[in-house]
C-alpha cells in the first residue's frame, strides 16, 4: 500500500511538471503593479460564508501552512494539477487534461479570471442577495495576500451595489487592513490558536500580527464573525478556552464566535497533488 501511494505521488508530481506552472500575474492599477491571484473556485448559493445567500470566490495562494489545511490546493500561488487515484483508470492514451478525462481524475487548480468576469459572475445572483440580505464573499487561500487586487475587486462590488464579506486569517500588513476597511461590510477572520508557539507549530507563522489586526478591527467597530477551528489534541481544551477568553476580553460577544469542527476529508487531495499529508487524525490518539 505504501509503495502504491509513493508511486501515485510520483505520478502526480510528474503530471504537474508536464503541465508546467503558472504563477500569479501582475497588473497595473493607477500606473502601479499589483499581484493578481489565480482563482480556485466559485461557490454559488453559499449560506455559511456570511449573511444570506452568497457567491464565494476563492483565490489561490496563502502565506500560512496549516497542518490541518482542508484546501491544500489553495496554499501555492502557482497552478497545480491533481490526479485522483480512486478515479484514475490509467488510460494508455492519457492526455492529462481536465476537460477530456473520462473519469474526472484530473483537476487543474488555479485559473486566471479578470475582475470584470468576477463581477459579472457575482451579478448573476443579485436577485437572491437582495431577497436574503446576502452578497459576495472573498475567500482562499488568503485574499489579503493580494490585498491591493482585493481592494480593486471589492470597490467594483460596492459600485455594483453588492454587500461584501472577507474571509481571512488576518495575517497581513496593517496597510492591507486599513485599505480594505471602507469596502468590506463584514469580516470573517480565523483565530487558529491563542498560544503563539502553538500557532507557529501549526501554521508556520506567529499570531502576533493577527492579534494586532483583530484588535484594530474591534477598535473600528466593524461587523465580524470569528471562526475558531477545534483540532483534537492540538487546539482543543486549554487553547480554545484561551481563545474564547481573549475574544471576550476584546469585547467580541460569544454569538460572534463560531467553533468549527475539524475533519480530515481532504487527505485525498494531498495524495492527488503529490503533497505530504500533514493532517492530524480527526480523533485524539488513545493513551
Amino acid at each position: 500500500m505504501a509503495c502504491a501511494r509513493r508511486d501515485f505521488c510520483r505520478g502526480s508530481i510528474a503530471a504537474l511538471a508536464a503541465l508546467g506552472t503558472v504563477p500569479f500575474a501582475w497588473a497595473k492599477v493607477n500606473g502601479r503593479p499589483i499581484k493578481v491571484p489565480l482563482m480556485l473556485d466559485t461557490k454559488r448559493m453559499a449560506i455559511w460564508d456570511g449573511p444570506g445567500m452568497r457567491t464565494t470566490f476563492f483565490v489561490k495562494g496563502c502565506p500560512l501552512k496549516c497542518l490541518w489545511c482542508h484546501n491544500p490546493e489553495s496554499i501555492a500561488t502557482e497552478q497545480q494539477i491533481a490526479r485522483f487515484q480512486h478515479k484514475c483508470q490509467h488510460c494508455q492514451k492519457c492526455r492529462m487534461d481536465e476537460a477530456t478525462c473520462p473519469t474526472g481524475a484530473f483537476k487543474i487548480y488555479g485559473k486566471p479570471m479578470a475582475i470584470d468576469q468576477i463581477v459579472e459572475k457575482a451579478l448573476e445572483d443579485k436577485a437572491f442577495y437582495d431577497r436574503s440580505g446576502g452578497g459576495v464573499t472573498l475567500s482562499g487561500g488568503e485574499p489579503l495576500f493580494f490585498w491591493e487586487w482585493a481592494f480593486e475587486l471589492f470597490s467594483r462590488f460596492k459600485a455594483a451595489g453588492l454587500q461584501t464579506c472577507l474571509d481571512t486569517s488576518l495575517y497581513a500588513p496593517p496597510a492591507a487592513i486599513e485599505k480594505m476597511l471602507p469596502v468590506t461590510d463584514m469580516w470573517l477572520p480565523d483565530y487558529k490558536a491563542h498560544d503563539d508557539a502553538l500557532h507557529q507549530k501549526c501554521t508556520g507563522v506567529s499570531n502576533k500580527i493577527i492579534r494586532k489586526n483583530l484588535e484594530y478591527l474591534v477598535s473600528k467597530k466593524v461587523k465580524l464573525e470569528v471562526r475558531c477551528l477545534v483540532v483534537p489534541a492540538l487546539t482543543d481544551g486549554a487553547d480554545i478556552a484561551a481563545r474564547r477568553a481573549y475574544l471576550r476580553k476584546l469585547g467580541i460577544d460569544d454569538k460572534q464566535v463560531v467553533e468549527l469542527e475539524y475533519h480530515d476529508y481532504a487527505r485525498a487531495k494531498y495524495l492527488a497533488l503529490g503533497m505530504p499529508d500533514t493532517m492530524p487524525p480527526p480523533t485524539p490518539p488513545k493513551s
